[in-house]
């Protein structure tokens, strides 16, 4: 009977996720999948939606089309419904595009756990949504939708939803609260990587949300939140092996806008790191 339950959390990071998924893509050129629980947050979900239905380099290729669409990234649209960055635009795109093959992704997960973390917006509470053919495209939109950034907010079963970064950034404590005891973190930031104070973002939406004190504190303690969770990455854990994969340094990707050629430079670093993981833990 098989006693190891593996975890693979996938951090968000926007643009940066590139790295994500060249990890991920390292993983499905060498077949390496021995998951039982799979857990993304905004970004990171969807490049690890892509690597559950085994598109190899698919997300890589939906980063760089759109990195330079000014439909999906533009201030001249900034102060519409849809904001600065229209997931809208984005969802339509990839549908059409890169679709994601949905019936591999449900044979994927098939009696194993499958989670996209976003936050409610009503309390800050993290909501740990199971994605399936009908929702993942919902479910995707909804942990990165970003105040100001996009239009904000996604609705799924009557909950008003934002990223999922602002509740559990690395939801590393939730894999092993849902059974994990072997976890598997990729991030795109160094290893130990802390925020480092409150953010002009964080602390705009924090005022923006004063009237909601559950949820304008999510964005005036963010740091305290995320340095948290590296804390608990770092720790000596008595039954959860944790492994971290992560970049030697900064990338060059932008959370939100960037280049083709840091795109790239950054998805072949991420292959790389995948291919040292497999190496020295596989191969």
């Amino acid at each position: 009977m098989k006693t190891e339950k593996i975890a693979l959390v996938i951090e968000g990071g926007g643009f940066k996720s590139v790295f994500s998924a060249g990890v991920l893509d390292a993983f499905l050129m060498n077949k390496f999948n021995p998951f039982d629980i799979y857990i993304g947050v905004s970004s990171g979900a969807m490049s690890l939606s892509y690597y559950i239905a085994s598109q190899y380099k698919i997300y890589f290729s939906l980063s760089k089309e759109v990195s330079v669409n000014e439909k999906f990234l533009g201030y001249t649209h900034a102060l519409s419904e849809q904001g600065y960055m229209d997931l809208k635009f984005l969802t339509t795109y990839a549908k059409k595009n890169n679709p994601l093959e949905l019936q591999k992704m449900k044979e994927s997960t098939e009696n194993k756990q499958f989670y996209v973390v976003a936050t409610n917006l009503d309390n800050g509470e993290a909501v740990y949504l199971e994605p399936n053919k009908q929702n993942i495209y919902r479910c995707l939109r909804a942990t990165s939708s970003l105040p100001f950034f996009t239009k904000g907010l996604c609705k799924i079963n009557g909950v008003n939803l934002m990223d999922g970064g602002w509740s559990d950034p690395i939801p590393t404590k939730s894999a092993a609260d849902f059974g994990a005891n072997k976890i598997i973190v990729i991030r795109p930031h160094p290893l130990n990587y802390k925020v480092q104070g409150l953010s002009y973002f964080g602390l705009l939406a924090g005022y923006w949300w004063q009237n909601n004190p559950k949820v304008r504190d999510k964005f005036f303690k963010e740091h305290n939140h995320y340095n948290e969770a590296v804390d608990f990455l770092a720790k000596k854990h008595k039954n959860i092996e944790i492994i971290q994969i992560c970049p030697d340094n900064y990338l060059k990707s932008g959370l939100v806008g960037t280049s083709k050629e840091d795109l790239t430079q950054d998805y072949h670093h991420g292959l790389e790191k995948g291919m040292d993981f497999l190496n020295a833990n596989v191969l």
